[in-house]
């Protein structure tokens, strides 16, 4: 299945959107259980996000955004990633056997 980047610029925060943040990661945990969300990371000065979503086409991505809490302080840039590396899965998982 493709994976695609997303970038946005984050809206100045406001009472309304720290509200929301609860649910917002909330929303992303359950994401990433589903192995839809590969990485999500948002900047130091708040003003920029980013993450990865496994979907089957750019729509598919938009739906997932579209359930964001706080979707409406993002304008999100999607991006289909030819390929994607990172150290985590470069590590095997831990067998308990």
């Amino acid at each position: 299945m493709p994976l695609f980047l997303v970038e946005s610029e984050i809206a100045p925060i406001n009472e309304q959107m720290t509200r929301l943040i609860p649910k917002q990661r909330q929303y992303v945990d359950e994401l990433f259980e589903r192995g839809v969300l590969h990485m999500y990371a948002v900047n130091d000065t708040v003003d920029r996000w980013w993450c990865t979503i496994e979907a089957d086409s750019e729509s598919d991505v938009l739906l997932v955004l579209s359930e964001m809490p706080i979707i409406k302080w993002l304008n999100p840039l999607v991006h289909e990633l030819m390929f994607y590396n990172s150290a985590d899965q470069m590590i095997p998982p831990i067998s308990l056997n």
